[in-house]
């Protein structure tokens, strides 16, 4: 199964700083919907922090896709908003997760089907 861009509607994300003790951070797609490239092989979307309080910036995030099961992140969220960072990939019949670890947090990026 290959993820189409075109069929994902919604994202959300968590953030896991694993370190003493673990921090999770949880954001969620602004509005508009998703915007999906003519080729097919990117989506842009925005994500804010859902505690307010925490961060109140907006974050874009493009995800963009080469081959079949080859999948990048590219977001202002890192402190190099440009590089792409390799993402693996988990598909169910509800949504698509992609996971980026580092060396002390993982995040996981869930995209929704519609």
């Amino acid at each position: 199964m290959t993820v189409d861009f075109n069929h994902l509607k919604h994202f959300s994300m968590t953030y896991v700083f694993m370190d003493e003790e673990d921090i999770a951070c949880e954001y969620e797609q602004t509005e508009p919907i998703p915007v999906v490239a003519a080729d097919g092989k990117s989506i842009s979307f925005n994500l804010r922090n859902i505690d307010q309080s925490e961060d109140k910036d907006v974050y874009s995030v493009v995800l963009v896709k080469e081959g079949d099961d080859e999948f990048y992140i590219k977001s202002d969220y890192f402190d190099d908003a440009a590089e792409p960072y390799p993402m693996d990939v988990e598909i169910s019949d509800d949504d698509v997760k992609f996971i980026l670890e580092g060396e002390d947090e993982v995040m996981y990026l869930y995209g929704f089907f519609e």
